[in-house]
């Protein structure tokens, strides 16, 4: 067994291959990338959370605004996955506004199916968005694999996003 569970619930203990991870009860526990790939999606505990310490043996990883957390689904290979993106006013440093690109990225999120809980809040000096789905395979993967793919979608409702925001060019007459 890779992954074990002691305690109650207000009181849990999480080890992870023998390692113990960092984390609360209530939040998600840090899973050190290194630890990811022997794992597969069904050897996580269904009641405990947890977010990527670091990055994939791959490389892969996600930007340091975006707060990845997963738990397994109630099918066997699939996650549930719950993304906070925070941005700091003072430090964007994207070509369009930040409003207008988190903007462009809720939208993004609302036509495509699978996407829920979407939501957007802009600050004066810190402007969120967040949204959940759940990622799923029917043939069998490895947990590295499954997050890598979930790296991917968090990085395509970006780019997706952000496509949104340049004007389009339309026709040309003449």
């Amino acid at each position: 067994m890779y992954v074990q569970v002691t305690g109650e619930r207000d009181n849990l203990s999480v080890i992870v291959m023998g390692e113990p991870l960092a984390g609360q009860p209530s939040g998600p526990y840090k899973l050190p990338g290194r630890l990811v790939k022997a794992l597969k999606p069904q050897d996580l505990p269904m009641e405990v959370c947890f977010t990527l310490d670091g990055s994939l043996p791959s490389g892969y990883g996600f930007y340091p605004e975006d707060r990845v957390v997963f738990q397994r689904g109630h099918k066997e290979q699939s996650l549930w996955i719950r993304v906070t993106s925070t941005y700091v006013q003072s430090e964007w440093d994207g070509f369009f506004p930040l409003e207008a690109t988190l903007q462009a990225r809720k939208q993004a999120l609302e036509e495509q199916s699978g996407f829920v809980q979407i939501g957007y809040e802009a600050g004066e000096q810190i402007s969120v968005i967040h949204y959940e789905f759940e990622w799923e395979r029917t043939e069998p993967t490895d947990l590295e694999s499954a997050l890598e793919a979930i790296c991917d979608t968090v990085c395509e409702i970006e780019a997706r996003g952000n496509a949104n925001l340049w004007p389009r060019k339309g026709p040309s007459f003449g």
